[in-house]
């Protein structure tokens, strides 16, 4: 009884230091749970392992879930578990884990996002589909479940059923600059060219940082205001860090109005960050009075 009172008074100075991001009491706290329960305590082992989780100590994580599964096999937070750490690579561990902890506990709403994810990336999209849905049903404000949900149908020109979704998403948050960068796509392939414009500079007004923000709306211009689509480009190589591919199509757009210098110092720049791109750039029809040009002979010359 002693005993139990202080595991309790314990436990609930471990999930205040939890709750503070005090991880290294919590830590501390919990491991004393642990001791006095000799091992025994589900919520102080599951604690545990999320604690190291976060530390990024996969071996440690394992054998705490594997422990909390020998108490009760029937916990599904530690399939849960298991599955987010197999969820990097190993697809198809996960996929178990996940159904599993589902089939425990069929309400288990980031089990089914993580295995419609898990579905997503390793190609199996049609069972993606499905299991957003199914956690749809359950939760039907589930943002990044419509959004998700969203971008599958769009991969897969199902773009009336992608529209659906990433509306549902702005009405859950409008000012997400993920979902308004979306219905930029979606308007965009519906020829609806205005409204693209706006979903997209709403987008950049929201996140200055994300660089396909730019390149979508800079495209639009590419043929009837290049400069326009210039400024863009260089406004989203102001602001973002991975800007190879603005460059690469900042000289593109350079190209068309005849500043091939521009342009070669542009595809220079986007070489340096980006050496792959030599392939495309010797193959660009866009780019072949660029490849004439001395600066660029020279260097190619200096790079291979």
């Amino acid at each position: 009884m002693k005993n139990d009172m202080k595991i309790n008074r314990y436990l609930k100075k471990a999930e205040e230091a939890f709750e503070e991001d005090n991880l290294i009491k919590a830590l501390n706290l919990y491991r004393r749970v642990y001791e006095l329960s000799k091992g025994k305590d589900i919520d102080a082992i599951i604690n545990l392992a999320l604690i190291y989780d976060f530390w990024g100590k996969s071996k440690k994580v394992k054998e705490y879930y594997k422990e909390a599964l020998i108490i009760n096999d029937c916990e599904e937070r530690a399939y849960y578990g298991l599955a987010s750490i197999y969820d990097e690579g190993n697809y198809e561990k996960a996929i178990k884990l996940y159904k599993k902890a589902i089939y425990i506990n069929p309400c288990y709403y980031k089990a089914y996002f993580f295995l419609a994810n898990s579905y997503d990336v390793s190609g199996k999209k049609d069972l993606a589909i499905k299991t957003y849905k199914k956690l749809l049903s359950l939760n039907p404000t589930d943002f990044w479940a419509n959004l998700n949900l969203g971008s599958i149908y769009e991969e897969k020109d199902q773009n009336e059923l992608a529209y659906r979704r990433f509306s549902k998403a702005l009405k859950i948050d409008p000012n997400n600059y993920l979902a308004l960068f979306n219905m930029g796509v979606i308007c965009r392939k519906f020829n609806m060219s205005e409204k693209a414009v706006r979903f997209y500079e709403r987008s950049i007004e929201k996140n200055k940082n994300y660089e396909y923000s730019y390149l979508n709306l800079a495209v639009i211009y590419k043929y009837k205001d290049t400069k326009k689509g210039i400024k863009i480009l260089s406004c989203g190589i102001d602001n973002c860090s991975e800007v190879h591919f603005l460059y690469y199509n900042r000289s593109c757009f350079y190209a068309l109005i005849n500043e091939e210098n521009k342009a070669c110092e542009d595809i220079i720049e986007a070489l340096k960050l980006h050496p792959q791109f030599l392939k495309y750039i010797l193959e660009d029809e866009e780019l072949e009075r660029v490849r004439q040009l001395n600066s660029f002979k020279k260097f190619i010359g200096n790079t291979t």
